[in-house]
Parts: C-alpha cells; sequence; structure tokens
C-alpha cells in the first residue's frame, strides 16, 4: 500500500469516526434535552397551591364519596386543582412529553393516592356531566402506573427504602 492509499484510509477513518461520535453526542444532548424539558414540566406544575391541595387530598378517606368532595369548598377546589394538574401531566405522557417512568418515579404515589381518594367523585361527574372525557387522562395516568410502573416503589415501599443502596453514576 502506497502512502497516498494510507493516507486516504486514514482521511476516511477520521470522518468516520468523527460522523460516529457526532451521532453519539447529538443522541446524548437530545436525551439530556428531553428529559431536562420533561422534569420542567412536571416542576412548573409544583406550585405551593398544588402542594397544599395535594395535602387536603391526601386527607381524605380512599374512596371518598363525592358528597364529601363537594361538600367543603376547600377541599372541592384542592381536588380540581390536584386532578387538573394530574390531567395534564397523563396527556403528557400519553404524548411522549413526559416518560411515564419518570412521573412513576416523582408522582406515582400522589397519583396513586388521588386517585384513589377522588374516584367516586370523578365518576360522580360523569354521570352528571353525561361525558366520559371528565378527568379521562388522569384515570388513565393511575392506570398506566399499576400496568406499567417501575414496581421499585409503591404505596407500602418508598424510595427511601427501594433505593436505599443506591450510588451516584456520574
Amino acid at each position: 500500500m502506497d502512502l497516498s492509499t494510507l493516507a486516504n484510509v486514514a482521511t476516511a477513518l477520521t470522518v468516520l469516526t468523527a460522523v460516529i461520535f457526532g451521532l453519539i453526542e447529538m443522541r446524548h444532548a437530545r436525551r439530556e434535552r428531553d428529559e431536562r424539558a420533561a422534569f420542567e414540566l412536571v416542576r412548573s406544575h409544583m406550585t405551593p397551591q398544588w402542594l397544599d391541595s395535594a395535602v387536603i387530598v391526601q386527607a381524605l378517606p380512599a374512596d371518598a364519596r363525592h358528597d364529601q368532595i363537594e361538600g367543603d369548598p376547600r377541599v372541592l377546589q384542592a381536588a380540581v386543582s390536584v386532578g387538573l394538574i394530574l390531567e395534564a401531566l397523563g396527556y403528557a405522557v400519553f404524548t411522549g412529553i413526559v416518560p411515564l417512568k419518570m412521573i412513576d418515579q416523582f408522582m406515582g404515589g400522589i397519583t396513586r393516592v388521588a386517585f384513589n381518594r377522588m374516584r367516586d367523585y370523578i365518576n360522580f361527574e360523569r354521570k352528571r356531566s353525561g361525558s366520559e372525557k371528565g378527568w379521562e387522562w388522569f384515570e388513565w395516568l393511575s392506570e398506566q402506573l399499576e400496568r406499567h410502573g417501575t414496581g421499585e416503589t409503591n404505596l407500602q415501599r418508598g424510595a427511601h427504602v427501594a433505593y436505599r443502596d443506591w450510588k451516584p453514576g456520574r
């Protein structure tokens, strides 16, 4: 092999290596951007009002009756606030904006608890309105968490137990 051919092969290998490296970096950058965007979407919904509302909803009994929710304007406002945010996040998961795993790890507990507390109210609202559209993505999200959740954490096993032996990856 002469020097010219060797130089051409070296150039081709250099270009090929650069292209592969560039594609890997683009993929990594896209994944990081998507993760940041998803996290920001979730974080932006976590207002002090919503957090206060989540505490009120969590304090309701399991399968609270619709009149328990509607009978107290503060509880009704809290339920609507929590439900609407989880409705939006359910749709964001469905469209692929936010990964289900992120919601499961970050908000899976409150999603499951809130749906459990609000189920009767949601069914009552659907009957009253004559439409199954109400709270559809909230219910869908709760079902998907049960069906496809990681199972690493749940209402009986929190992250503090499931990830006790976690070690930083970076």
